[in-house]
């Protein structure tokens, strides 16, 4: 029995200090982009750089982004972040890619990752707020 109590209190106390993943959705927001021309989603893929892994700076490490039902020009993709890097900040963009040529945002965005589940307010290609 008291085997029984140990490994409970045991498997208790690594569940309690655990540190948990952080799996963050991140969204965008095409609309503007659709209907002035910027973005064909024929021929256009948008994505999501940063730097922290699993997203990286170089193009094979970029995840694309995908507008799935309902069909509402919001661009969504949920990365898992390792809980090693709880804390710390991701400075990401999201990046067009186009036939010919690549589109980077301007600005640089950032987010300290907690740990926890987190859903990004969806947010308009290259707009300066948020």
């Amino acid at each position: 029995m008291k085997k029984v109590i140990l490994i409970m209190a045991f498997a208790i106390s690594l569940t309690a200090f655990s540190q948990a993943q952080t799996s963050v959705t991140f969204n965008v927001d095409m609309k503007y982009a659709l209907d002035n021309g910027l973005f064909n989603t024929l021929t256009n893929k948008i994505y999501l750089k940063g730097d922290i892994a699993p997203l990286g700076e170089n193009s094979g490490q970029y995840l694309e982004l995908t507008d799935t039902a309902p069909i509402d020009s919001v661009y969504s993709v949920a990365v898992v972040f390792p809980a090693i890097y709880n804390n710390d900040l991701l400075t990401y963009n999201f990046v067009i890619e186009r036939l010919l040529s690549t589109e980077n945002e301007e600005r640089t965005r950032e987010l300290t990752l907690s740990g926890q589940p987190e859903v990004l307010p969806e947010i308009k290609f290259n707009a300066f707020d948020w």
